[in-house]
């Protein structure tokens, strides 16, 4: 990350470091150290400090990264490397407060992720141009045998000077020397190579892999691959293919598009070899300008050299007052103007050299004398309406383009339909963000996408939450059937349907005790989910009284009992009655309430 523009811990910022320089403010704070605007009282000149953090300062590990970038930055003088003055250890009895710090040059600007977050994508011409002076920068340090191992747009500075300066050197290797930390993945996840996120070791080509991410957000505006957490960015840099930057910016040419997919190669073996090469893949890769004939002359790094030739617009080129020039024919190479300098050659097969030019007409037809005749006014209104008409179409078709492929961020792709899974890695790979809810929906089927927001074909900021609703199933449906359920199955059934319930009790002669007699809605009418329905569970027979038939004669007993709903029994016993056959007695006795179906016994006196 960029050591110059962070948000810093003020409360630990010192007033004087080493008794030479004063702190004015903080710039920036990162995992490792804090950064501060100070003033060199020695020199008197700004300077960037850049202070280890106290609670470090005792890990060893960490005191050697500081070592380390301060070694490596200090060794190389190059004018897009950020130039190191002093380390040391402040010692408290000089002055200072004991703090393990590096002087480095101020530099006054921006960094590049700066600028991409306010501006989005860069043109590119201008990515190039950032690349090309990023590889002036690493091929240097590569020369010293210093390996960068952390080239992110965080740590590419953008100075208010033009200067493009690469900064933070903090985990580099130098020769053999490496850090000591087995396994460990080294660097910002966003950028890391496939070598580095397996924590295998890093070279040049690491770097180049690095670069190849910068320029791949320069062109899109967002980096190649994204995800929830760290290992899951460092196992996609491992496994997965990055999309090709043209379906992001159709303005990538293919042969631009085509250098960043080669510097994102999985394998080192398949990427450039050296800063140099990269170089001049992106010089040839670099589109010609228009209104001109761009001609590429020279081979090998850093002797390209793109010469204008200037060609007049189709339809006027070749004509002179009283006469018309010699034109090129189509497919005939136009030589450079002689005014530009031969390169000298290398030892590469192809020809550097790209001819963009506008055919001249060929044939004129003679002036004939003619009339003059003025145009009836309806045919100048109508010829007006038309011009006004085209204006407009051309307005909207430009404006459709841009918003379509020019325009800042991402457009949300049309995700209702579809499965949640497919939905979601839609979003996730124009680097959206998913949120899932859940909703009923008639008609979608369980597991599609019904709604979602924005909409699809909305225009949006990189990385913005998309809410997806996804269907549970139908909203309406017909009321399942409870008849001879028990209760506590007629709840199951419709709580598995999302349906409330609340149930009665009621004595039924016909449905046994326990089970539901009756319900509401009706089975199989429509209900929406959530509606309540109600059930009645048998409570067994209705109790009613005993009606007293002692005395009656056993057919008028028995009917009045089983009107009553009581099942009869008779028994005859030894007794003596008004009349042979009558009633004697009754048990259960009359009077107390019973369930009707029960048994009432009846004696009869036999004499």
């Amino acid at each position: 990350m960029n050591d110059q523009h962070r948000d810093p811990d003020a409360a630990s910022v010192p007033t004087l470091l080493a008794g030479r320089y004063r702190i004015l403010s903080p710039l920036g704070s990162g995992g490792m150290a804090d950064v501060y605007l100070a003033e060199d009282e020695r020199l008197g000149r700004k300077v960037a400090v850049k202070v280890l953090k106290a609670r470090l300062a005792a890990d060893d590990e960490f005191v050697e990264r500081f070592r380390i970038e301060a070694r490596a930055a200090a060794s190389l003088n190059h004018s897009s490397i950020v130039a190191v003055y002093d380390r040391g250890a402040a010692d408290a009895a000089d002055g200072g407060d004991g703090a393990t710090y590096i002087a480095m040059e101020y530099v006054a600007g921006e960094s590049l992720k700066q600028r991409l977050r306010r501006d989005g994508a860069l043109p590119p011409d201008e990515a190039v141009q950032i690349a090309l002076a990023v590889l002036s920068a690493l091929g240097a340090a590569h020369e010293r045998r210093i390996v960068h191992r952390d080239v992110t747009s965080y740590n590419v500075m953008l100075a208010e000077d033009g200067r493009v300066v690469v900064t933070d050197f903090g985990i580099a290797r130098m020769g053999d020397s490496a850090l000591t930390r087995t396994g460990a993945m080294m660097g910002t996840s966003s950028y890391l190579s496939p070598e580095q996120a397996q924590g295998r070791s890093a070279d040049e080509r690491s770097d180049l892999y690095s670069l190849g991410v910068v320029l791949y957000e320069m062109l899109t505006g967002r980096v190649p691959f994204r995800g929830e957490t760290d290992v899951a960015v460092a196992m996609q840099h491992v496994q997965a293919a990055p999309p090709n930057p043209r379906t992001l910016t159709p303005a990538v040419s293919e042969a631009l598009a085509g250098a960043v997919m080669r510097a994102l190669s999985k394998d080192p073996a398949d990427r450039y070899q050296s800063a140099d090469e990269f170089a001049v893949a992106l010089r040839r890769a670099r589109r010609p300008r228009s209104g001109g004939v761009a001609v590429e002359v020279g081979r090998g790094a850093g002797h390209g050299t793109l010469a204008a030739v200037g060609v007049a617009a189709a339809g006027a080129a070749g004509v002179a007052a009283g006469g018309s020039a010699a034109a090129p024919n189509p497919g005939t190479a136009v030589p450079p103007a002689p005014s530009v300098p031969p390169a000298p050659t290398a030892p590469d097969p192809e020809p550097l050299v790209t001819v963009v030019a506008a055919e001249a007409p060929t044939r004129y037809r003679a002036a004939e004398p003619a009339t003059t005749v003025r145009p009836r006014p309806r045919r100048r209104l109508r010829r007006y309406l038309l011009i006004a008409l085209l204006v407009v179409v051309a307005a909207a078709a430009a404006w459709v383009a841009y918003i379509t492929w020019l325009a800042p961020g991402t457009v949300v792709p049309k995700v209702v339909g579809d499965r949640r899974s497919d939905a979601v890695q839609a979003l996730r790979d124009d680097g959206l963000r998913p949120e899932i809810h859940y909703v009923w929906a008639d008609r979608y089927d369980a597991g599609q996408v019904a709604r979602q927001a924005p909409r699809g074909g909305t225009r949006v900021e990189d990385g913005i939450k998309v809410d997806l609703w996804v269907s549970r199933g139908p909203l309406h449906l017909p009321a399942p059937g409870l008849a001879g359920l028990t209760a506590t199955a007629a709840k199951a059934a419709l709580e598995r349907e999302s349906l409330a319930y609340k149930s009665h009790r009621s004595a039924s002669q016909e449905v046994p005790k326990g089970q539901v007699i009756r319900q509401k809605p009706a089975a199989g009418q429509k209900v929406e989910r959530g509606d309540t329905v109600r059930f009645w569970v048998s409570s067994g027979p209705p109790k009613v009284d005993v009606p007293d038939v002692v005395g009656l004669s056993q057919g008028d007993a028995q009917a009045l009992l089983e009107d009553a709903g009581f099942l009869v029994s008779v028994d005859y016993v030894a007794g003596w009655g008004v009349f042979p056959g009558d009633v004697v007695a009754q048990d259960p006795v009359a009077g107390p309430r019973r369930r009707a179906g029960d048994e009432i016994l009846l004696p009869l006196a036999i004499f």
